[in-house]
């Protein structure tokens, strides 16, 4: 960061003083609802209100989660501090003025459990001022913490298994009500996530009376399908309980619980295949169709009509699953059998079929290779073009890419994989080692980034509209 001086505006109630220097304003660590702790543990994010001065110069917390180590080859960032104080947003702005720029508000991904507002490879204040927007990130609940449904076992207080959707709704709220006073246009708010944070924003289409809150998505490798039905999410949290040792309905024991304990048992319930995880009936966190929450599942949200006039961008990458085989959590695939069995999770009627229809599409793949492709298709492609077709059918406009940039390292072992797009679609490489050298990468950046602002500003992503059975554009393919 440069040497920045501090700056006060006005918003509604409160005066918030955060940082200026020569690349604009910024605004850090703003809580957008009462710190969750306590009796607020495992509860729907409470309304805060601001009043006098708003200190917004340091960065909050982000959600608890656990730590691991990531290779050589990962995007690199500053890190971050965890608490369980974690409801904040950080704000990027060029001007707080009345500009009225468009306003991009960013889900952060890690798989339900893991992410943060903070400390990644993207350049904030960079971003923003590039596109002359308003930049908005903020922390919200993750793992057991935002996800565990927990209404069969300790009844209608914890009625709402999506906290941490429910805190990036609470997020928008605040956005909603304030935003006019950093620089940015309430009324122009585009919302953008990758994996976990797509299905976060996806499963808006679900809820009720969050529509007027944006206008428009841009999703990676998160489309509006991967919803959790409430028996599965129930034995989740039995089998989590027994291992923490709360019996249900001592709401007591659930608040007093370790966060360390909270996040070793986590990991020991979940299952840690891909096709496991997201397969019907998987045992993982996500979004929950608990009824409260999420009032019904985003496609039926999508097929009602009621986003008809909110387009959505979607996106995944072409090898989306593998990454999880490059960090060695895919076992190898040993023969033919075990192959359908994992096909079979997602199509037990016609398993074989899907398999010859793969073999025939690239013949002379091993069995891994043959697993891989199906599940980059299942759990992303194949629904991301379900999404922007029943968007299309009740009158809604959709916009399809596929990432297939490839980087050189080790001959190109880690194919286009998940998450590669986010970095491009953000234009900011400048801390993503893969891409170090690479004229095309910069290329493509360029125009994916373009492609997102144009997006934001006029709802134009530079893209062809999505046409059932017309190929999508490939950024990055040979």
């Amino acid at each position: 960061m440069t040497d920045a001086n501090p700056i006060e505006i006005r918003s509604r109630e409160a005066t918030y003083r955060g940082l200026r220097d020569a690349r604009g304003d910024r605004f850090l660590g703003i809580r957008y609802a009462e710190a969750p702790v306590g009796q607020r543990r495992f509860k729907p994010p409470e309304p805060v209100e601001h009043q006098g001065l708003v200190d917004a110069t340091r960065y909050g917390f982000a959600p608890p989660q656990a730590r691991r180590p990531m290779p050589a080859w990962a995007p690199k960032g500053e890190g971050f501090e965890t608490e369980e104080d974690c409801l904040n947003l950080n704000l990027y702005t060029p001007a707080a003025d009345n500009g009225r720029r468009p306003v991009i508000v960013h889900a952060f991904g890690g798989g339900f459990q893991s992410g943060a507002a903070q400390g990644g490879w993207l350049d904030e204040p960079g971003f923003a001022r590039r596109g002359d927007v308003v930049l908005v990130r903020p922390n919200m609940r993750v793992g057991a913490l935002g996800f565990l449904h927990l209404a069969d076992a300790f009844g209608a207080e914890y009625a709402a298994a999506n906290r941490g959707m429910l805190d990036f709704i609470a997020a928008l709220r605040w956005v909603r009500e304030n935003i006019a006073a950093f620089g940015g246009d309430p009324d122009n708010v585009t919302l953008v996530g990758m994996s976990s944070g797509a299905f976060t924003i996806s499963a808006l289409f679900g809820v009720d009376g969050v529509a007027d809150l944006y206008r428009r998505v841009w999703l990676m490798s998160g489309p509006a399908s991967r919803i959790i039905d409430r028996d599965t999410a129930a034995a989740l949290t039995r089998d989590f309980l027994d291992q923490t040792g709360v019996r249900p309905g001592d709401s007591g024991a659930l608040e007093m619980l370790p966060v360390e304990t909270i996040l070793k048992v986590q990991e020991q319930v979940l299952a840690t295949h891909l096709g496991e995880r997201n397969a019907p009936g998987g045992r993982t966190f996500g979004i929950v169709l608990d009824g409260a929450s999420l009032q019904r599942h985003p496609l039926e949200g999508l097929a009602s009509g009621r986003f008809h006039d909110h387009a959505i961008v979607t996106g995944w990458t072409r090898d989306e699953a593998r990454m999880w085989y490059a960090f060695g959590m895919m076992p190898t695939v040993r023969d033919r059998q075990a192959l359908l069995s994992s096909i079979a999770r997602f199509h037990p009627m016609d398993a074989e079929q899907q398999l010859a229809a793969l073999e025939q599409e690239l013949p002379g793949l091993i069995y891994t290779r043959y697993e891989e492709a199906f599940l980059s298709r299942a759990i992303y492609r194949d629904p991301a073009i379900r999404t922007l077709e029943t968007h299309r059918t009740a009158g809604g406009r959709g916009f399809a890419y596929e990432f297939a940039w490839v980087p050189t390292f080790e001959n190109g072992r880690l194919g286009a994989a998940h998450g590669f797009d986010e970095p491009f679609v953000f234009g900011d490489l400048e801390r993503v080692p893969l891409a170090q050298g690479d004229e095309v990468a910069v290329r493509l950046a360029r125009e994916l980034s373009a492609a997102l602002l144009t997006y934001a500003r006029s709802g134009n992503p530079l893209l062809p509209g999505y046409e059932p059975g017309v190929a999508v554009v490939s950024f990055g393919g040979i």
